[in-house]
């Protein structure tokens, strides 16, 4: 088979890539190309994981362990893309610049001349972020701190891009001999976005660079006219029957590239598991050591809805969106009616389960002059503690995993769209028939596996994508009148001992 160029790109079928030479060398400075003895690259991204990460295997039949030597202290140079045009943007792995730091060797003894080598890789900030501590102090916006952190050489000293959501009040705050990522992920829990209601920062690193960034800056951007909807960056078609109507990969790779191998339902709404870590219902008590003080504030999923940004969304010029949240609007707990304590226009008086605030408690300190500033409000947790703890317990709901052709140009924090067949009977032509009401819509990156598998007849890039949903993909009605089931009362508490009851 043809080598082709690098910049070449024509897909040739669904899980094509081009890869430059893999350089390693030591810090001594030896070099050695291990491109021919490859097995395989994988690569990984995740929004819950500051840095990227990966693996490459090869085969070493040239004992390049001793001679370099390979001890897990070198460095990896190399690019890697799939071969799509400028319509998808600059989509690539570009490890020449900013190389990345094997950090563990394991050697596997294939006879007596060749082993089976892995390399455990990370960005070379991951290396720098263990070996440095960061004491001083901040003050301003934690968007500032951040870049800060982030470029200064006292911090990660890191010359990739960083991607930054600003952040809304001044704070002044001290770091006590804290590694940098560690600062930076605190501030993720303090941080209140400057244009928007969604206090769920993130700092991670995808193909792009870095990134400092609240989640709803993943579904919209401001635009004059309000808020518009990022478009999804790739659709697939979760129908296998539509999948195999293709007799190789090289008929149509386009359209091959948005079909899936395989799906996975990975994970559904668990309403005890949910109720327990507060996403739909909380009471958070804030103490005030400075003025001897202590307040409640109760948070209402159902009721808050309206006022943060969500992955599905009607009409921007729309005077009130529909709601798709995860929790149905309506009576559940058949045995309390008792009415509801709300201050929302409009709605039912029967109690919501995201009325019931005690079903999570939280304590936080909210002391008032710390450092002399933050002024009679602390650190205002009362903003974003709640709603960030709700935010991100969203995405462990709804998720689901996907087998599908390579490609580089999609990245964690991306929207794409899912066809979600669904299950029954008649069944009409029209895909909107076809698809599951609920499931289908978008969905939003949130952890992705590459592999890139050279030990074939034509070389393979296949991933591994979970995705996830903080919504339904259609409106759930409100019902306004409570849930009526007759119950019979089977009696009072019996004592074993005697057979007596208890009033």
């Amino acid at each position: 088979m043809a080598i082709l160029a690098y910049e070449e790109n024509k897909l040739q079928y669904a899980g094509d890539f081009r890869i430059s030479e893999v350089a390693l060398f030591n810090a001594y400075g030896n070099v050695v190309g291990i491109s021919t003895a490859i097995n395989e690259i994988a690569i990984y991204e995740d929004l819950n994981s500051n840095f990227l990460t990966g693996t490459i295997t090869f085969t070493d039949t040239e004992d390049i362990c001793n001679t370099l030597p390979v001890i897990g202290q070198e460095y990896l140079e190399f690019k890697i893309r799939t071969p799509l045009g400028s319509t998808y943007g600059e989509g690539e792995y570009d490890f020449t610049n900013t190389r990345m730091a094997v950090y563990k060797v394991t050697k596997n003894r294939v006879n007596q001349n060749t082993q089976i080598v892995v390399l455990d890789f990370i960005s070379t900030e991951g290396i720098r972020d263990q070996n440095v501590r960061i004491s001083r102090a901040f003050d301003g916006p934690y968007d500032q701190a951040v870049a800060k952190i982030f470029k200064k050489s006292w911090g990660l000293n890191s010359k990739k891009k960083l991607y930054v959501y600003p952040t809304s009040n001044n704070f002044k705050f001290v770091a006590p001999n804290m590694r940098p990522t560690d600062i930076i992920n605190m501030i993720c829990s303090r941080a209140v976005p400057k244009f928007s209601a969604l206090p769920a920062y993130l700092f991670y690193e995808n193909g792009q660079g870095f990134h400092f960034r609240s989640v709803d800056s993943f579904y919209f951007t401001a635009t004059s006219g309000g808020l518009a909807s990022h478009p999804p960056m790739f659709e697939y078609f979760l129908d296998t029957e539509t999948s195999k109507q293709f007799a190789s990969p090289r008929d149509n790779p386009m359209s091959q590239l948005r079909t899936i191998d395989k799906y996975e339902l990975t994970g559904m709404n668990d309403l005890i598991k949910n109720q327990r870590l507060g996403t739909y219902a909380s009471k958070l008590i804030t103490h005030d050591s400075y003025n001897k003080t202590y307040k409640e504030y109760k948070y209402n999923y159902i009721e808050d809805y309206v006022r943060v940004p969500h992955m599905e969304k009607d009409d921007v010029q729309s005077d009130q969106a529909l709601y798709r949240g995860l929790l149905l609007p309506a009576h559940y707990d058949f045995n309390d009616l008792e009415t509801a304590e709300t201050k929302d226009y409009g709605r039912t008086a029967y109690k919501y389960l995201s009325d019931y605030s005690d079903a999570r408690v939280m304590v936080k300190s909210n002391t008032a002059y710390l450092h002399n500033t933050n002024s009679e409000n602390g650190y205002r947790v009362d903003e974003y503690v709640q709603r960030r703890q709700s935010a991100l317990n969203l995405f462990n709901n709804i998720e689901m995993q996907l087998t599908v052709p390579g490609n580089t140009h999609l990245n964690i924090g991306h929207i794409i769209k899912l066809n979600v067949p669904r299950s029954g009977r008649n069944k009409k032509d029209e895909i909107s028939t076809q698809n599951d009401k609920m499931l289908s819509g978008r969905w939003l990156i949130t952890a992705i596996r590459h592999s890139f598998a050279f030990r074939q007849k034509e070389p393979l890039h296949k991933m591994v994508i979970t995705c996830a949903k903080d919504t339904y993909g259609t409106n759930l009605y409100e019902k306004t009148s409570p849930l009526v089931l007759d119950v019979k009362d089977e009696g009072k508490p019996i004592n074993l001992y005697d057979r007596s009851e208890y009033n």
